[in-house]
């Protein structure tokens, strides 16, 4: 049968058409959004077995628990590196058998980390969910309805239905969060003050951490800061229930003291069991706040025949920096542990200082009004005070024979191997004899060195080398230190009538000069030696050391201190 169908005849394409169909790209596949960290934190302390971090680690067996009990200032929070759409939240707390439920709260979002809005309410199963519709998220906060308590806060997993995924969730660096909306009047002197003790509490937070550290204890990393004022206000600032207060009165009439804040911070970190004893936590407090941050406008003042030990604030402060200077210079993060448990008593200075509380605060008092100044100053260490070096008359140059004495191979010849032989650091590294010669003379003084592949310097175990019995102005040695810079060396000289000195000093590392008092450079050397003959083309240094003798005695010996980092490559005696 023959086909009647209309037959439409369909012109042909263009070449230039053609060739615009062939350019338009395939759509490809969106990529897939970039992910975002989590910032948790907490105004209230955990454990390591209960860290912040595993309320948000898609695990439903484990769980973030606080350590004390959650106030209705208190919050646990996240904060996301960017805001991102979120579908729907989902809170569960309580653990499985339905203790530590939160049955009295809501969670709070925000789009800016600055506005937040209830999303949900915690129900009687302990668990608050919402729809958020890909609302824009970059906080959000866990809170208790006011004038609620709860022993406990259990977080046993924070679920955010987003298409763009949480990668990494962390802890986030202590800070203080202000808040002025309770101020009617915030004045610019008001912000800038909050502003610069918020700046000043995020840097010193990590000191503070540090100095009161226990293991696997999590203090808070953070902290509300509420500015108010009133008659019910407290007269300066008090810590307590995961909010800091301050009084906006004092911030006006004390615009420079914003270091206020620090010793709160400190509270807030201490978080220990019991506020016991008072004198003692305050007194920890104001340590970390005018020893350790503000100890340029620290000036103690301490009234010697009325105060105590447990005066508390400024003068336990200063006592605690004192014995820490003079007996155990971690004695406030111990005292601190033993607060945090429950485990304090007084005997705990005797364990530590190795003196009881009270004989300690008399000797403290006697060095008060001795130097009351410098009460809490650290002595500076006798290798470490300035010094000149002695003058040398031309000429007159004693070198001293350690033959007897070489004990170590640290002279290498070039290219030669000396197998065997530990070098001047133990692992087979030498000066290289054809760069140091038989002798040097920097200072105008002159050292003989030893002979290259046989013992050829000194390493210190307290050996006593003779002298030449003589009087002379000084004493010189040419050596240096291994295994970085070797601090508060003792060198003994003695004296023919049995009287001694002791000569302090600090030796550089022979690869890293450290210009330390009454020390020279004596010889830069281009390379080192290998035991195998190889070079190892960095600088390295021999070090010239000086000091002043009594030129009215007759020197014996000299008594090297007892450290195998210490090599002696020559001593000369000059006048």
């Amino acid at each position: 049968m023959k086909n009647t169908t209309p037959f439409r005849r369909i012109a042909p394409l263009s070449l230039a058409a053609a060739f615009l169909i062939a350019a338009v790209p395939r759509r490809l596949p969106a990529a897939p959004p970039a992910p975002v960290e989590a910032l948790l934190y907490s105004t209230m302390p955990s454990t390591a077995a209960h860290r912040p971090e595993m309320a948000m680690d898609g695990d439903l067996g484990t769980f973030f628990r606080s350590v004390y009990g959650m106030d209705d200032g208190d919050d646990f929070l996240i904060l996301l590196s960017r805001p991102i759409p979120v579908r729907s939240l989902r809170v569960t707390t309580g653990d499985a058998a339905g203790e530590n439920l939160l049955t009295n709260g809501y969670v709070e979002t925000s789009p800016d980390t600055i506005h937040y809005s209830r999303a949900a309410s915690f129900d009687g199963a302990g668990v608050a969910a919402a729809a958020l519709y890909g609302a824009p998220v970059a906080a959000l906060r866990i809170r208790l309805n006011p004038h609620q308590g709860l022993p406990s806060l259990l977080i046993r997993e924070i679920a955010l239905d987003s298409p763009v995924p949480i990668t990494h969730v962390q802890q986030g660096p202590g800070r203080g969060f202000p808040d002025l909306s309770q101020t009617p009047d915030r004045t610019p002197a008001l912000q800038v003050w909050a502003q610069k003790a918020e700046r000043q509490m995020e840097s010193f937070w990590p000191d503070t951490d540090a100095l009161l550290y226990s293991d696997g204890f999590i203090p808070p990393n953070m902290v509300n800061v509420v500015y108010r004022t009133g008659p019910r206000v407290t007269g300066v600032a008090a810590t307590g229930g995961g909010v800091m207060t301050v009084n906006t009165a004092w911030c006006d009439q004390h615009p420079d003291d914003t270091g206020l804040t620090v010793h709160e911070t400190a509270h807030v970190v201490q978080a220990y069991s019991t506020y016991n004893p008072v004198w003692l936590v305050e007194g920890i407090a104001d340590y970390i706040r005018w020893v350790k941050f503000e100890p340029q406008n620290f000036h103690p003042q301490i009234n010697v025949q009325r105060s105590t030990y447990h005066d508390s604030y400024r003068t336990t402060a200063t006592f605690l920096a004192w014995c820490e200077i003079h007996y155990d210079s971690a004695l406030v993060t111990k005292l601190s542990r033993a607060i945090r448990f429950a485990r304090y008593s007084n005997d705990l200075f005797k364990t530590y200082c190795g003196k009881d509380v009270d004989t300690l605060w008399s000797e403290f008092v006697a060095a008060y009004r001795a130097d009351p100044a410098n009460i809490i100053t650290t002595p500076v260490a006798a290798a470490d005070r300035p010094r000149s070096l002695p003058g040398v008359t031309a000429g007159t140059s004693t070198p001293v024979d350690l033959t007897a004495a070489f004990d170590t191979t640290g002279l290498f010849n070039d290219g030669t191997a000396s197998p065997g032989a530990g070098g001047v650091d133990g692992e087979g590294f030498g000066y290289s004899a054809q760069l140091l010669g038989a002798s040097q003379t920097p200072n105008g003084v002159t050292f003989r060195l030893g002979p290259a592949g046989a013992p050829d310097m000194v390493t210190a175990h307290g050996q006593v080398i003779p002298l030449p019995a003589s009087s002379y102005a000084s004493l010189w040695l040419l050596g240096t230190g291994v295994e970085g810079g070797q601090r508060a060396q003792t060198f003994t000289v003695t004296y023919t009538d049995g009287t001694t000195q002791v000569l302090s000093q600090n030796l550089s590392d022979w690869f890293q000069p450290q210009d330390f008092p009454g020390e020279s450079r004596a010889v830069r050397m281009p390379y080192r030696d290998t035991a195998s003959g190889a070079r190892d083309t960095r600088p390295f240094y021999v070090y010239s050391y000086g000091f002043a003798l009594d030129a009215a005695k007759t020197v014996r010996s000299l008594t090297l201190p007892t450290n195998e980092y210490v090599k002696v490559l020559a001593v000369t005696l000059a006048k």
